[in-house]
């Protein structure tokens, strides 16, 4: 039975002296999120040169602008389209893709995206975020298919990079110029195709390959094992067949970036938006020994394990994902 003078107890309940309101709450967790984010508005997390090569687009005049503006017509009619011919997940349609679109927000802070399922057999997965519509993230019924539960939670966790780290104008673009091609100038107002130099070309393309990073980062930190993120790229090398077994050895992988790095065949890569998958398994060691890594995920650490400081696991992640550096 309760006593009536619980507050004269000798042995007061140590919950008497918490502080329960929901200001409180939300201070406390406005000061964690603080604590996670960088100088320049960004999660504490995110590869720099990600942040580096946003801000030499952002100096090009008229650039962001003029992009946003084409982009939020595009993201609007793209979500339509995906509302016909996709799967939205949800709590009674593939309950378990949408708990992790849940859990994957929670751990990193934002609101929960719309996550579609399209039929297209490509291992694929990407994000549309803007201004005018909620972030979505569209997954490929033949990455569902071959990821297993760990693995499709890291692909989420990577989309949601995408969402927090504010990519959606820059990808936008540059899917729109890759769709388009030389015929763009059709599609895309005169003034912005004058700065589709190929240099700027280039620029997209280095910047989004250094944004792969920052959202690789994202996965690890949504991931219950750093072992998932890593399959998560050996699988996009290799294709994965359903039901397949097989494990990536990862020293092995090392030795075939090795071989890589000594041809000039690698400078191809020049035209490409994401980094060999290969890269990016280095990029991924290199940050789970990272201390933003276990600020973000300190359950995950073992006793004893030495970590590395940001500003040395970005040098290290550079050495492996910049194309005409060579890597060690």
């Amino acid at each position: 039975m309760l006593r009536e003078n619980y507050a004269d107890q000798e042995n007061p309940s140590p919950l008497r002296s918490m502080e329960h309101s929901f200001r409180a709450y939300t201070a406390r967790r406005k000061a964690v999120e603080e604590r996670r984010m960088s100088g320049n508005g960004l999660p504490d997390y995110a590869f720099s040169s990600d942040y580096e090569y946003r801000k030499r687009l952002d100096a090009i005049p008229h650039f962001y602008s003029v992009a946003k503006k084409i982009c939020g017509t595009y993201a609007s009619r793209t979500l339509q389209e995906i509302n016909i011919s996709g799967l939205l997940v949800g709590p009674e349609q593939y309950p378990d893709v949408y708990q992790m679109g849940c859990d994957c927000a929670r751990i990193l802070g934002i609101g929960i995206p719309n996550i579609y399922i399209i039929n297209d057999q490509t291992l694929n997965a990407l994000t549309i975020c803007t201004d005018d519509i909620e972030p979505l993230i569209i997954i490929h019924s033949g990455l569902y298919e071959r990821m297993t539960p760990g693995e499709l939670r890291c692909v989420i966790g990577h989309e949601c990079g995408h969402i927090q780290n504010q990519h959606g104008i820059y990808d936008i673009l540059r899917q729109i110029l890759v769709a388009a091609g030389t015929s763009a100038a059709g599609l895309l107002s005169v003034q912005l195709m004058n700065l589709m130099t190929q240099g700027v070309q280039f620029l997209l393309n280095a910047w989004d390959r250094a944004a792969e990073v920052t959202c690789d980062r994202a996965g690890m930190i949504c991931s219950e094992r750093v072992e998932d993120a890593y399959s998560v790229n050996a699988k996009l090398l290799y294709g994965a067949a359903i039901g397949d077994k097989e494990t990536v050895n990862l020293e092995a992988l090392k030795k075939q970036l090795e071989m890589q790095m000594g041809t000039l065949v690698r400078l191809e890569e020049l035209f490409a938006d994401h980094p060999a998958a290969v890269r990016r398994i280095m990029a991924e060691m290199e940050f789970a020994r990272c201390e933003v890594f276990y600020r973000w995920r300190p359950e995950l650490k073992e006793a004893g394990q030495s970590v590395c400081t940001k500003e040395e696991t970005d040098e290290r992640c550079r050495r492996y994902v910049d194309v005409i550096r060579k890597g060690k």
